[in-house]
């Protein structure tokens, strides 16, 4: 299986999303057809959207991402 995302698919990386706007936008994205790459700083927070993600049978592939943190970004961007 390939990584490469075909250029018409949509695609959505959003932050914050262990709780708030960020988990309500990546839950509603997906519903929406999207390709959904939810970050969050604590990927021991994120339970509460790959529960709800997956009762709803909705594809969310979460990241860990600290956007303050070079590191983590580098080390989120490929993943």
């Amino acid at each position: 299986m390939s990584n490469k995302v075909d250029a018409r698919q949509k695609v959505a990386v959003i932050t914050g999303s262990s709780r708030g706007i960020g988990l309500e936008t990546s839950l509603t994205l997906a519903e929406n057809g999207f390709t959904v790459y939810p970050t969050v700083r604590n990927i021991d927070k994120a339970s509460n959207l790959t529960e709800t993600a997956n009762k709803r049978n909705l594809l969310a592939k979460v990241v860990q991402l600290d956007v303050i943190n070079d590191t983590s970004v580098r080390q989120a961007i490929p993943a």
